[in-house]
C-alpha cells in the first residue's frame, strides 16, 4: 500500500469520492441535517423556557393537534418546500447557449 493520500486541502475543497457532484450532493446533505439539527435544539430550547415559565405545561407541545385549516396550510406548504428542494432533480436544466437565447429576446423586448 505505498498510494499516497494527499490530505491537505488548504484552498480547495476536500474530495472523498470519484465524483465530484457525489462530494457535492454529500456536503448539502450534511449541511442540510447540520441546520435541521440547530433549528432541533433551538426549538427545544424554546420549548423548556416555556414550560419554565409556565406558558405552557410539560407535554403539551407534543399533544398538540392542528385544525383542519392549519393541517391543509401545512400540506400546501410542504409541497411547495418539497416542489423547490427537488426542483433541479426533476425538472430539466438548461443550457448556456438556451439561457444566453432567453436573455437576448428578453433584451430585444
Amino acid at each position: 500500500m505505498s498510494d499516497s493520500v494527499d490530505l491537505n486541502t488548504r484552498g480547495r475543497r476536500p474530495a472523498f469520492f470519484g465524483d465530484g457532484q457525489i462530494d457535492a450532493l454529500l456536503t448539502a446533505l450534511l449541511e442540510s441535517m447540520s441546520q435541521q439539527w440547530a433549528t432541533r435544539e433551538r426549538v427545544l430550547a424554546l420549548q423548556k423556557l416555556l414550560e419554565r415559565r409556565g406558558v405552557i405545561e410539560p407535554g403539551e407541545l407534543e399533544a398538540f393537534v392542528f385544525d383542519d385549516a392549519d393541517t391543509a396550510k401545512l400540506a400546501a406548504d410542504q409541497q411547495a418546500f418539497l416542489a423547490d428542494a427537488f426542483r433541479a432533480i426533476g425538472g430539466g436544466f438548461q443550457g448556456l447557449s438556451d439561457r444566453e437565447q432567453e436573455i437576448d429576446e428578453f433584451q430585444r423586448g
